[in-house]
C-alpha cells in the first residue's frame, strides 16, 4: 500500500547520532570527498578531516575532536593508497605486515 511517507535518508555517521548536530550531511560532504572524488593524495585526506572538523565545531558539536581523531587514524591506517598486491595498504598495515616477514 503506497504511503506520502518520505523514503529514509541514508546514515553517513557510523558511530554517532546523526541527527544531532547537522552531522550526517557533513559526514556525508566526507564520505563523498574521501570516495566519489577518489580519495586524493595524504594531504587532500587531511584536508577532507579538517574540513568535517571545522564543520562540526562550527556546528557547536563535542565530538568534533574525537571524530576528527578518529578520521586521522582511520584514513592514515586504510586510505593511504600505494601501489602493490592490496587496493590499498596504509603506512601503518604496510609496518605490521613487513614486522611478520
Amino acid at each position: 500500500m503506497p504511503d506520502d511517507a518520505p523514503p529514509p535518508v541514508r546514515d553517513y555517521c557510523y558511530l554517532l547520532d546523526s541527527a544531532k548536530y547537522n552531522r550526517n550531511r557533513g559526514c556525508q560532504l566526507h564520505d563523498n570527498a574521501y570516495g566519489i572524488a577518489g580519495g586524493g593524495g595524504e594531504r587532500d585526506r587531511w584536508r577532507y578531516d579538517f574540513v568535517l572538523y571545522n564543520r562540526m565545531k562550527a556546528n557547536g558539536d563535542p565530538m568534533a575532536i574525537p571524530t576528527l581523531l578518529g578520521c586521522l587514524v582511520f584514513g592514515w591506517f586504510f586510505f593511504n593508497y600505494h601501489p602493490g598486491r592490496w587496493l590499498w595498504r596504509g603506512q601503518l598495515l604496510r609496518r605490521f605486515v613487513k614486522a611478520g616477514h
